[in-house]
């Protein structure tokens, strides 16, 4: 008898525990960074091999352009999975 008492008294305990787990959301960073030249045709991966070049990888970017009538400056922002920013 004191052993199947254990036994439950042990499973209820473990069960509580295993229960009392709190989810954990991943934290996303964001990056800008601006450059001397446009975008080019796909912005996007124009960004990710910019900042590839300074040993950064992202997981998407976005490139817009400063002033999109002119061939000007380009913005990239990029999510990096990691943190700290």
């Amino acid at each position: 008898m004191k052993f199947t008492t254990l036994i439950m008294v042990s499973f209820l305990l473990v069960f509580f525990i295993l229960n009392d787990v709190n989810e954990v959301n991943a934290k996303v960073c964001i990056k800008s960074k601006n450059y001397d030249e446009n975008c080019g045709w796909d912005g996007n991966k124009t960004c990710i091999r910019r900042f590839k070049k300074i040993n950064k990888h992202p997981t998407s970017c976005e490139c817009t352009h400063e002033n999109p009538n002119v061939n000007s400056k380009s913005i990239c922002k990029c999510k990096f999975p990691k943190s700290p920013c």
